[in-house]
C-alpha cells in the first residue's frame, strides 16, 4: 500500500507554528513562475492540487532551514525542499518529448570532452583522507579513445562509443533496456535495477544524441516502481530526481532542460552529491570552452 506523503509531511513537526502570508510568499512565487515556464509542457505531474499543497507543507516544516540559506555550508547544514511527484513514468515521458527534437550534435575525433562538478563530501581531514565540504572538480575525456570501447575497459566506454550507441537505438523500450544491459553487463542484481543502473548511465553521455536519449528515457518510464522528486541541488537550481524503490539515491535532470544534472545517494545537496556544472565538447585537453 502506497505511503501517504501529505501524512507524513504533517507528521515531521506536528508543533511546528502556522507560518504566515509572509514566510510563504516565496515559495508560492517560485511554483508560480515554474509553472509558467517551457513551451506545451502538460502540468498533469508538474502542478496537481497534492504537488502545491505539499510544497507548501514541505516550505512551513522546513523554513529557514533552506530559503536563503548562505551558499558556503558545510554538507548536511542546509536541507532541499523535496516535493514528491509520485510515479515517474509520466516525467520521464515528457522529458522524452522535450529532448527528441533538441539540436544533434557532430562530434569529432581529435576533440575532447570537458566537464566541471561540484562534489560534496562530508569526512574530516585526516590520513588519506580528502577534505571534507563543498569543492570543484573538472576532467578532460577523449572523445574518441580506443582504449575504452569494444569492451576493452569494462563499463568504462569512451564518449563516441556512447554517442554511437544512442544513435543507433531502436524506439521499442523492451529493445532499448535489453540493448543497454548488454552495453552495461551486470550480475548479483534484479533485471528492473540492471534496466535503471545501465539506462542512468546513458543518459549521463555528453555528448548525447537527441533521440537516442529520449528513447533512454521512454524504457526507464518502463522500468516498475520508478518515484520522481522535485527539488533543488547543490548548486541551487531546480533539478527532478528519480528514484528507484526501495533506494535513496537519485538520478537528477535538470528541471528546465531534462538534460543530466548529477547523481546523489541520497540528499541532493548531502555527503556524495554530485552536481554538474558544465559539460561540453572542446578542442583540446586543458580547453573550457
Amino acid at each position: 500500500m502506497d505511503t501517504d506523503e501529505m501524512t507524513l509531511v504533517r507528521a515531521l513537526r506536528a508543533d511546528a507554528p502556522v507560518p504566515d502570508r509572509s514566510s510563504l510568499a516565496e515559495g508560492r512565487q517560485r511554483l508560480t513562475e515554474a509553472a509558467g515556464r517551457r513551451r506545451g509542457r502538460r502540468a498533469d505531474w508538474r502542478l496537481t492540487a497534492v504537488a502545491a499543497t505539499a510544497a507548501v507543507a514541505a516550505a512551513a516544516v522546513l523554513g529557514t532551514q533552506f530559503l536563503g540559506g548562505e551558499q558556503d555550508v558545510r554538507p548536511g547544514a542546509r536541507t532541499a525542499a523535496v516535493v514528491e511527484l509520485g510515479s515517474a513514468a509520466p516525467v520521464l515521458r515528457d522529458a522524452a518529448a522535450e529532448v527528441a527534437d533538441d539540436p544533434v550534435p557532430a562530434p569529432r575525433a581529435g576533440q575532447w570532452v570537458y566537464t566541471k562538478d561540484l562534489e560534496i563530501r562530508a569526512q574530516e581531514d585526516g590520513p588519506g583522507e580528502e577534505r571534507g565540504g563543498r569543492r570543484e572538480t573538472e576532467h578532460w575525456y577523449r572523445y574518441a579513445d580506443p582504449e575504452f570501447e569494444n569492451g576493452k575497459a569494462g563499463d568504462d566506454r569512451s564518449p563516441r562509443e556512447r554517442f554511437q550507441f544512442l544513435a543507433q537505438l531502436p524506439q521499442d523500450p523492451a529493445q532499448v533496456k535489453k540493448r543497454a544491459r548488454a552495453f552495461y553487463p551486470g550480475e548479483d542484481e534484479s533485471v528492473a535495477a540492471h534496466d535503471f543502473r545501465a539506462l542512468s548511465l546513458l543518459a549521463a553521455s555528453c555528448p548525447a544524441e537527441p533521440k537516442g536519449l529520449a528513447a533512454v528515457y521512454r524504457a526507464m518510464a518502463t522500468v516498475p516502481g520508478l518515484r520522481a522528486v522535485r527539488t533543488r541541488d547543490a548548486l541551487d537550481r531546480p533539478v527532478i530526481g528519480i528514484r528507484f524503490p526501495g533506494e535513496r539515491g537519485l538520478l537528477l535532470l535538470d528541471a528546465e532542460t531534462f538534460r543530466y544534472a548529477g547523481s546523489s545517494p541520497g540528499s541532493p545537496d548531502g555527503d556524495g552529491a554530485r552536481a554538474v556544472m558544465k559539460a561540453a565538447l572542446v578542442d583540446r585537453e586543458g580547453k573550457r570552452s
